[in-house]
This record gives C-alpha cells, structure tokens and sequence, in this order.
C-alpha cells in the first residue's frame, strides 16, 4: 500500500460516480477497494483486481458480502469495532471464511452508519498515512450514500402507508395492490406471509437501526417491507420455493432472536409468522395469525417454548374460541371438577400430574422423568386419577377433551 500525496480532488470528481469514487480511493490506497451500504450490499467495488481473495470475489459476484463472511466479521470482533468507533479497523486475516487481511472503516454521519469501505491490503504494512487517507474517503463517501439514502427513505416512507394498508385489509383490491407493488418496487409474487418480532423494551434508534441490519443480512428469506411499531418490528416476508417456506421461515426468526440476544442482549425477544399465502390479498389475515400467535405464546409459554409458526400452534390456535363458548354454554368437566376437589382437600398433585401425563402423549417413563418422581409412583397416581375422575385412558376423544379443558383452566387460574 503506497499512498500518493494528496488526491482530495479525486473524490471531488467523482462524487457523484460510486464506481470512479471506489478506483480513486484504491488508487490512493494502492490496493483493491470495496464500498458497500449499511446493510452490506454493494455501492461500488475498484477494478484493482490483482491478488484478490475469496471473500472479494464472492461478494462482488453476489453484489452483497456472503453471510458467512458477515457472520466470521462479527465473531472475530471486527463488526463490533466498525459499529462502535469511526475510527479505522486493521481486519487480520480470517482463512475459514476466505478473507485476507483489510483496512476498513465505517462511513457515518454523525452515530449513524452509512456503510462501510473495505480495502484488501494483502499484508503490506499499514501507515498512519493510510489510516488519514481512508479516513478522509469515509468523509466523500458520506456525501455520495447520504444523497441516496434521502432517495431511498423519501420512497420507504411512501411505501410504509402501503405496508399499513395491506396490515391492516384495508387494500383489496387485486389490481390497485399490483399497481402500488410496482410504484414501490416491492416484489409481491411467491410466498407471503407476515413475521412479527416483540420486544419487552421500547426500541432506541441504535436498537432499530440494528434489527433493520440483520432484517437484510440474514439471507434465508427476502423481508420485502418492514415496519417499527411501538415495540414490534413487523415484517413482510417473501420465500419462492412454497415447499421450503415454513423451514426457512422458521431458520429466520430463530436466527434473528440468536444475533440479537448475542450482539445486543435481548433475551427475552419473541418471534412468530402467521400463515403463508400466495396472494397479497392475504396478508392481513398473516399478521393477525402472528400476532395470535405471540400472545399466545406469551400465556403458554411452557407448551408453546419452541413454537414460533401459526401453523405448528396445533388446538392453541382456537383455545380462545373454545372457552368463550364453554362460558358462554356453562360448559364444565365433571371429571376434572372430581380431580381438582380431591387435590383441593388432600393437597395433592393429581391434576399436575394428568397434564404432564397428557402433555408427554400419555408415555409413563417420559412423563415421570419430567416430574422427578419414580414410574410406580406416577402409576400409583394415574390409577387414582382414573377412579377419582372415571377416566378411560384409552378414550383418545376423552383425552384430547381433558387436555383442551386443562389448558383451559391453567388460563383462567392465571387471569384471576
């Protein structure tokens, strides 16, 4: 790496052409150079191509950094660093993802992060003349990415309204939605459905800005739209393949929960996506399902821990719908009333122990491995619990209506 004296009027020149402003700086710089956005993509790369590395030569072939790479930065601490100062960041080498050695710095203005440059220095020795230099470009850069970031948020504001209207089903109209899809660019054929994400704080920028950084660096599904409501993050997602939606929508919202809980320390994030459909004219029933499903999660925690598909809900969906009309029928199950007299006056745990029975699909070892107790003594119980309630263990209908009730009552024991 070899700087040259003062170029100044190199960036000048080209602040307006990402493309000349990536070749100025590595002409500076003396070594190949890549600028991308904020979330990763692209803006421009330098035709300086000799010694280039893996990592280079991927991302400039998918016009974005490959996952992994982004994933190795993070782990090694160099995305932290690039997040957290404005100063450069000497990147050393990193061979399981491909990626020689680089001088990066974050391009920003003021906290805010624009993106990134990245120059490959291919173990030359960095300079404090080099670290003036990349700096001083990270300020022409912000010029360039702050004028199109105007551009794009003009037309992410617009397109949010949108968003609102097919949230909210106020949009049916299949013509009218293919006409604003296409003024906003946003790509509605495929898979649709829509994720939510709830957080037990009130979002900072900073936290926002993060969520909407991983929202387009996780490569399973492309979020089409997103919106930042109160302390739900709400997302239009879009898969091709119909076949792999539910698994790669399920990898998202998992991976999504992980990087946040490990970068920003939120442990308590919740996610869930509501049904997909292939039609726009269906999204709002899709993010009435995850928002169902995110409260429900929320009151049955226990059974519906790793759930986070409005599908997979299974008799959650309608245990809603089910006690409102055993209300309002003054529906009552004899046998638990027995069951939970009998605990009541010997205190004793024999309605515990038929929804742990129930729960583990009615398999004694697993059942009394859960409750810490021997099988003798679980069998000891189940036969009480069947004289007490006249229950008939092999009567799957009497089963599966025991175990609705049970979920039931567990609800309304919790509301009082």
């Amino acid at each position: 790496m070899k700087p040259s004296p003062n170029w100044t009027y190199s960036y000048k020149d080209f602040i307006d052409s990402p493309e000349g402003l990536a070749d100025s700086i590595a002409e500076i710089l003396g070594c190949p150079v890549t600028i991308e956005d904020a979330n990763h993509f692209i803006v421009s790369y330098s035709k300086h191509e000799q010694n280039v590395d893996h990592a280079r030569t991927a991302t400039i072939m998918r016009r974005k950094v490959p996952e992994h790479v982004i994933n190795g930065l993070w782990k090694h601490g160099f995305m932290a660093k690039l997040f957290e100062s404005e100063e450069p960041v000497i990147v050393h080498k990193i061979d399981d993802i491909g990626l020689g050695d680089r001088l990066a710095i974050s391009v920003r203005k003021d906290n805010e992060i624009l993106g990134f440059i990245w120059a490959q220095t291919n173990e030359s020795p960095i300079t404090s003349e080099h670290l003036e230099e990349i700096k001083e470009a990270a300020q022409w850069v912000s010029h360039y990415l702050l004028r199109q970031q105007a551009k794009k948020k003009k037309t992410d504001e617009s397109s949010k309204e949108f968003f609102w209207q097919l949230l909210t089903g106020s949009l049916q109209n299949p013509t009218e939605i293919k006409r604003m899809a296409k003024k906003y660019q946003m790509n509605l054929n495929g898979q649709l459905c829509v994720a939510v994400f709830e957080f037990t704080e009130d979002m900072s920028q900073a936290v926002e800005r993060h969520a909407y950084y991983l929202t387009e660096t996780l490569h399973q599904t492309r979020v089409v739209n997103r919106i930042f409501d109160d302390r739900q993050l709400i997302l239009l997602v879009r898969t091709d393949n119909k076949e792999d939606a539910n698994e790669m929508n399920q990898a998202f919202i998992r991976e999504f929960t992980q990087k946040m809980k490990e970068r920003l320390h939120f442990e308590d994030l919740k996610g869930a996506f509501g049904l997909i459909y292939d039609s726009p004219s269906f999204i709002s029933d899709s993010y009435k399902q995850a928002l169902k499903a995110l409260k429900l999660k929320e009151q049955y925690s226990e059974g519906l821990k790793h759930v986070d598909n409005y599908q997979d809900l299974g008799v959650y969906q309608f245990i809603h719908e089910l006690a409102a009309l055993q209300k309002k029928e003054n529906y009552k199950n004899d046998a638990l009333n027995h069951i939970k007299t009998y605990d009541e006056r010997h205190n004793s745990m024999l309605l515990e122990t038929l929804k742990v029975f129930l729960e583990h699909n009615s398999n004694v070892h697993q059942a009394a491995a859960h409750m810490h107790i021997h099988t003798n003594t679980l069998n000891y119980r189940l036969k009480r619990i069947k004289e007490i309630g006249n229950i008939d263990f092999k009567d799957v209908n009497q089963k599966t209506m025991l175990y609705l009730d049970l979920l039931i009552y567990e609800n309304e024991q919790e509301d009082l």
